[in-house]
């Protein structure tokens, strides 16, 4: 099973049923439906907030969006990171939210099976406001967009290990270039991670190639900025 994918969930048939909810259950254990993403991140946004209210609590840590997701496969965490980016303008915040990101895309490119992130990481927090606004604002989006994405022109049909590893290299670049002191430069990147894990997860080549098209343009973005910066530079010291 791909690590970006979610587990098959594991159903037993009870004893006692009727034959047609045995007949049922066992369709629906030979044939699990995969929930979408933005169902996955609405239900672990609930539960965050749930928990947070039991404690009195008003930050959200990386490590709990770990433990909240990491049962569904790794794209929906992913996923969960680089909106937050996108919605989330906090000064400090790329470094916060970027770099969970490149942990998890160095997984994916080495093959890790679980999910690791320092500990240092794991305790970097957020307000929860940040969550519930990610939620309410990307859910919707990510809704239109996952009833047009299908499988198409996938171009690693049966090669799942081969397409983590291009997914988590794609992750790791981009995740990189949210870490870096552009101003607003997290983004672009950060919509790229989420064009992109969304074909990853639906084997949909087109959103893939949303994602690059978007991904090249961030990268247009940063070096302008990195060649007005220097241009700056030799101005204001070059005399």
């Amino acid at each position: 099973m791909s690590p970006i994918l979610p587990p098959a969930p594991d159903r037993t048939s009870p004893d006692g049923q009727d034959p047609d909810d045995l007949a049922e259950r066992l369709e629906e254990f030979i044939h699990p439906q995969v929930k979408p993403l933005s169902v996955v991140l609405t239900e672990a946004a609930s539960q965050i907030g749930s928990e947070l209210k039991e404690t009195n609590g008003t930050r959200v840590t990386v490590g709990q969006l770990v433990e909240h997701l990491s049962s569904r496969g790794l794209a929906p965490l992913v996923l969960l990171v680089a909106l937050l980016n996108v919605v989330t303008i906090i000064p400090g915040s790329s470094t916060i939210l970027g770099m969970p990101l490149v942990f998890l895309g160095l997984g994916l490119v080495i093959g890790a099976r679980r999910i690791w992130l320092p500990a240092r990481v794991r305790r970097w927090s957020f307000e929860f406001s940040a969550l519930e606004k990610t939620v309410l604002r990307g859910v919707p989006w990510l809704q239109k967009i996952e009833r047009l994405a299908r499988p198409r022109f996938w171009l690693w049909p049966g090669m799942e290990a081969m397409a983590d590893r291009a997914y988590g290299v794609l992750v790791l670049v981009f995740a990189l270039m949210i870490t870096l002191p552009v101003p607003f430069g997290n983004t672009m990147p950060a919509i790229t991670i989420t064009l992109i894990s969304l074909g990853f997860t639906a084997r949909d080549g087109l959103w893939v190639l949303a994602g690059l098209v978007t991904g090249t343009l961030a990268v247009g973005v940063i070096l302008g900025f990195a060649g007005a910066a220097a241009f700056l530079g030799m101005q204001v010291f070059g005399g």
